[in-house]
């Protein structure tokens, strides 16, 4: 991710947030609920680029025909007895999910993960996205637990889920 992906990383969010708003039930974890402007998402990229250059997060992004179709991310623990553990975040525009894209960032986050000193990695999202599971399972993610009503969207209570691996 660089400081040009910036109106790319704009249009991306709102359209996660778009999909979000259009489907209720979707399995999206996205906690956004509303557009973000392009101040927002600047100064979001902003922070985050001083993250990447810090070691503290390790970033990829999706792109296809400029456009960015996914990005994912491993924060690493922000204290001393977890800095070697991190917690892995993804998202993909609808359109391109099952297509393998996900999968392909996950392994690239493992990688690149593993050769920044961490150990163990730990991805959080909603139980009922089954295509997430699978996109874990098959990077070698394990389930760890559920937390149970986590998300209460429209009415209605979603449970986490987390999957965890260890990388050495």
């Amino acid at each position: 991710m660089k400081w040009d992906d910036l109106d790319r990383l704009v249009s991306f969010i709102n359209v996660i947030v778009e999909e979000k708003r259009r489907d209720s039930s979707s399995g999206l974890y996205a906690g956004f609920d509303e557009k973000v402007t392009r101040e927002e998402e600047a100064e979001w990229l902003s922070q985050t680029l001083v993250e990447i250059e810090r070691g503290e997060v390790i970033n990829a992004i999706a792109e296809l025909s400029g456009k960015v179709i996914a990005n994912g991310e491993v924060t690493r623990g922000k204290y001393k007895d977890t800095r070697r553990h991190g917690h892995m975040g993804l998202t993909t525009i609808s359109e391109y999910r099952g297509q393998g894209i996900g999968r392909r960032i996950i392994e690239t986050l493992v990688r690149e993960s593993r050769g920044a000193g961490l150990r163990t990695l730990e991805v959080e999202f909603l139980a009922a996205n089954e295509t997430a599971r699978r996109a874990y399972e098959k990077a070698g993610f394990n389930q760890a637990g559920i937390i149970p009503h986590k998300i209460f969207r429209s009415g209605k209570y979603f449970d986490g889920l987390i999957m965890s691996r260890e990388l050495c």
